[in-house]
């Protein structure tokens, strides 16, 4: 029973060893790519909205009752 365990953690640390050569493990975290999935959907958000907003000050502005106002 103990040459089991000694073969098993063997075996686990030339995997182990394996795996750390060859990068796995070396993926985003899955916090990262939630922030930044957050950060470009608040910027694509945030870019929507400003150009509605110069539209319709654009439209305020242009409108007869805004002329008329500014005289």
């Amino acid at each position: 029973m103990p040459q089991l365990d000694i073969d098993l953690l063997e075996d686990f640390l030339f995997f182990a060893f394996a795996a750390f050569i060859l990068g796995f493990g070396d993926e985003e975290s899955e916090e990262n790519v939630i922030e930044r999935s957050c950060e470009a959907h608040l910027a694509q958000h945030f870019f929507s909205s400003s150009k509605a907003l110069s539209g319709e000050v654009r439209l305020v502005a242009t409108s007869p009752a805004a002329v008329i106002l500014l005289k």
